[in-house]
């Protein structure tokens, strides 16, 4: 069930980072509403991606599947999103929202790590 969640989670946020600018509804409630949305979206990224395949009572960071996880589809993800955006009418690059969204997947794999207790509501 996680895999399903995680791959849904990464088409939507595709299709969201690479739609065209002029595509996207123009919202504006507070400055860096950008970077809050990168990081909120990157924090579920790394929080569902690092558990793919991964058996209960294994989640720790020594685990190699974790951290190839948060590494393949946390933070290369990211970078290669962000870095498609120049390509996309009316987007940009922009290296801070790339550094935010490796600040997100990151802090979704520490919230994978840290909570048990949510850890596996998802298998």
């Amino acid at each position: 069930m996680r895999l399903f969640f995680a791959c849904c989670w990464l088409v939507a946020i595709a299709i969201a980072m690479l739609t065209p600018g002029t595509k996207l509804p123009e919202v504006d409630l507070f400055d860096f509403q950008d970077k809050v949305v990168h990081l909120l979206v990157f924090f579920v990224q790394g929080y569902l991606w690092s558990g793919v395949g991964v058996d209960k009572g294994q989640a720790s960071i020594k685990n190699p599947r974790i951290l190839w996880n948060f590494v393949l589809f946390g933070i290369a993800i990211g970078i290669v999103l962000e870095s498609l955006q120049q390509f996309i009418p009316f987007r940009s690059f922009d290296m801070i929202d790339m550094i935010v969204n490796g600040v997100g997947a990151s802090l979704g794999l520490l919230a994978y790590l840290k909570w048990p207790s949510i850890k596996y509501i998802l298998e």
